[in-house]
This record gives C-alpha cells, structure tokens and sequence, in this order.
C-alpha cells in the first residue's frame, strides 16, 4: 500500500450539499441520545423500503452502511477491518459488513465505545433490520453474524424482492404476486416492531409518512433533472452528500427541506449560469459501482482537468411516482403503497430494455442518461468487496458500446471502505490517460 498522504479535503460546489455533515452527525448523535432516553434504536440498512414504518411507530434507524462509509472517509476503518479478520472473517467479503462487525466485536469486548471513534461511534442497537432485497447476500448475513457479539439483541429479516427482468416475458404478469409477497413481509415487520416496543402502529401516521414520502420523491427527481443544464449547476462529487437525506432520512419533514433548499439553489446557479468549475469542457457519467469513500478528492481531480459528472446512477435512487403507470396516490393501504412503489422503482426501465433486442434495463438507464445530460464519456468503479453490485458493470458497459461505439469509458479498480486497494499515482495517471482520449474525440 502506498504511504498514505494527510487527508486532501474534496470541494464541494453547492451550499446544500455541505450541510451533509452536520446531518450525518446529527442522525448518529439522535441514535446516543435515544439509547441514554432508553427509545429504541435498530440497525437498518439502505434501501430497504422500512423507512417510513420505523419512523410512524418512533424508531430511531442506525444507518451501519452509512457509519461504515463515514470510517473509510476519515481513514480510519482499517482497525475495524483487522478486527473482523482476526475473528476469521475474509477481506473478501463486504468491507461495510467487516467494518461493522469489527465496530461491534471492538465495542462489545471493552464494554465501551472504540478509542477515538469516528464521529462518536455507534451505539448498541436495540433490534437489527436486515433486507436483503434480492441483491446482496452479504446484509442476509450480517446481522446473523453480528449476534455472535450481541446474542439478545433480536433480527428480522425482510425480503423485498422485485420481478427479475427477462427480455422473453413481461414482468407485468406476475408483479401482483410480487406485491402480495411484499406486503405480507411488511405486515410481518409491523407485528415484529410492535412486539419490540409494546405499542401499535399507528396507520394514520404512517399513511402521512408514505405521502410526505412520495413528494420528497418527486422533487429530488425534478432537482437532479436541473442538473441538465449547461454548465451544470453540481455534479457526482456533491451527489455523494446529498445521497444521504435521500438514502437515510425519508419520512422526515427535513430530507423534504433539504432538496427544496438545493432545488432553489440549483436554479439560482442556473440562471446565473454558475457551474461547478468555471471552465466546463467534459461531460461525464459515473455508470456503476459504489465509490470510494476515502478517494472522494478524485472528483476534485476530474474537475481540474476540466470534466464534471452531471449524472450518475449510484444512488440516484427515484423515479418519479408519476412518471409510474400506476397511479399511487388511489392506493389507500400504506404498505401496499410501499410495495407498489418499490416494484414500480425497480422495474421502472424494463418496458423500454424490451424494445430494444439483447438490452436490459440498466443499460437502457445509461443510454437515457447519455442522451439527456449529453455526456462525453463514462466512469465506473469496480469496488472488490462489493460483488453484488458491481458484478455486472462490465457487462453492461459491453452491451453499451453496441450502441455507443466511439464513447471512451473509464472502470476504476478499488474498494469502498479498505484503502490498502487504492493506489492514488495510478488512479490519476489512468484519469489522465481517459481525459487526453475525451479530448482528442472532442478536439479540445
């Protein structure tokens, strides 16, 4: 592993998106101060379509992935990292999940928070939310293994799958029993949460939860949409902070602020023509894969050779609900709202991948993009611990070039929490070598 240098500081363009880290804070210091008021506190995971049910019955989530991206931000996950290998887990496996399990086997072993933890720490959940959505194999685990370190605290597991795409049958055929699945799982999930807190769910609340929820939905979509624009007003870089009101705060009046603030001042730049850098030449767009969480400054790098990243699909997790075919807001049942919107989401692009021979939806999701934001050139990052989802990238950028033949595409190698994968001589140096092909395209 290269020595690693003080920490270079990434630059953030919008004013929005550096109020993140004082919410990052915010989220982990609310988790310490529910565990000293004795509320319940639950491990959660990203994505897991939970968000709107743990906060109607007054929950407080505990974001592991989120706290394992905050280490590897700060440079210091690898102790984390050491601890579960020396309990006999592989490097191999999930870096968030090794990070964790070693936060907790650290923690639970001297009673008391890690020294110096970052950002405080996390605190001992009172319950664990697995989901494993159909995706990762590694959140079905982890708080199994996790119960090695915390054997009373009780786990469910949801299952919130959606229909596979397959370019020789419609999905539409057999997505009713796909919601049935769902709401049963949720129903199942409401019960558990009673059971943990001895109070009921209160449906009321919850169906104003789903709604404030459909319409934060809808206006980051429209927000990011501003990111059309030439030049454009932010870019990846800024996306990766403001991913976390988006992943980590839905159901709460202040996600709905927050990308009501950033829509203003996208517009604002906009009509002022402000871009993230002065001097736009290229046009990129992260295609796959999780970042690197401790190399976030390559984006600054990317900038000062003149690209910006309009758009990215990582954690551009909306579409709009009226875009939907499907209209949700006639659907009065809470959790069957939650599990329309969920199938809606993710199999949102497979009528267009079926127009097209030997697409798939992802593809098509790239091919929109490209054409929308007029993108120069793609990026992806290929994250070794991270199978589930990066398995496909290359795949996928193999079906793109079909299509796009002469557009330059760029796959870093790296990971997304153990730095010792990262080499930053060697990132940059393929940077510029994919900068100096864009230009030559381009002519400039």
């Amino acid at each position: 592993m290269e020595e690693i240098k003080k920490r270079e500081t990434r630059k953030i363009a919008t004013e929005t998106a550096a109020r993140v880290g004082l919410m990052v804070k915010g989220l982990l210091s609310e988790a310490r101060k529910a565990k000293e008021e004795h509320r319940p506190v639950a491990y959660t995971f990203i994505c897991c379509s939970y968000d709107e049910i743990i906060r109607a019955m007054d929950i407080v989530p505990h974001w592991v992935e989120n706290y394992a991206g905050i280490c590897s931000a700060r440079r210091d996950a690898q102790r984390f990292l050491e601890k579960a290998e020396s309990n006999n887990f592989s490097r191999s496996l999930c870096t968030y999940a090794l990070c964790g399990l070693g936060f907790d086997a650290q923690r639970e072993e001297s009673g008391g928070m890690p020294p110096n933890a970052p950002w405080g720490g996390q605190v001992r959940p009172d319950m664990m939310l697995s989901s494993g959505q159909m995706l990762c194999d590694s959140r079905v685990k982890w708080f199994q293994a996790a119960r090695s370190y915390m054997p009373d605290v009780p786990v469910y597991e949801i299952d919130t799958p959606w229909p596979q795409y397959e370019d020789y049958c419609d999905y539409k055929d057999v997505q009713n029993y796909y919601i049935k699945y769902i709401v049963e799982q949720l129903r199942g999930l409401v019960k558990f949460l009673e059971k943990q807190t001895g109070r009921k769910m209160n449906w009321d609340r919850l169906s104003e939860l789903v709604n404030l929820v459909d319409r934060t939905w809808n206006l980051i979509w429209e927000t990011y949409e501003l990111r059309r624009a030439l030049p454009t007003p932010m870019d990846t870089g800024d996306a990766m902070n403001t991913m976390v009101p988006l992943a980590f705060m839905m159901g709460t009046q202040q996600a709905y602020d927050f990308f009501k603030d950033l829509h203003d001042e996208l517009q604002h730049r906009i009509a002022h023509k402000t871009g993230v850098i002065s001097d736009e030449k290229y046009r990129l767009i992260w295609g796959g894969g999780l970042p690197s969480w401790f190399a976030l400054t390559d984006f600054n790098y990317f900038n000062s050779k003149g690209a910006v990243f309009p758009v990215e699909t990582t954690y551009r997790m909306i579409e709009a609900t009226y875009n939907f075919d499907i209209d949700l807001s006639k659907i009065n049942d809470p959790l069957e709202h939650i599990a329309w919107r969920w199938v809606k989401y993710w199999t949102y692009w497979y009528d267009r991948a079926r127009k097209r021979p030997h697409s798939q939806p992802d593809v098509e999701r790239l091919i929109q993009y490209i054409e929308d934001y007029q993108i120069d050139g793609i990026v992806m990052h290929e994250a070794f611990s991270c199978r589930a989802w990066h398995v496909g990238l290359l795949g996928q950028l193999k079906l793109l070039k079909k299509i796009y033949r002469n557009i330059p595409s760029l796959v870093l190698e790296s990971d997304i929490v153990d730095i010792s994968s990262y080499n930053e001589a060697d990132t940059r140096a393929r940077i510029d070598a994919f900068i100096d092909t864009i230009a030559v395209i381009k002519g400039k």
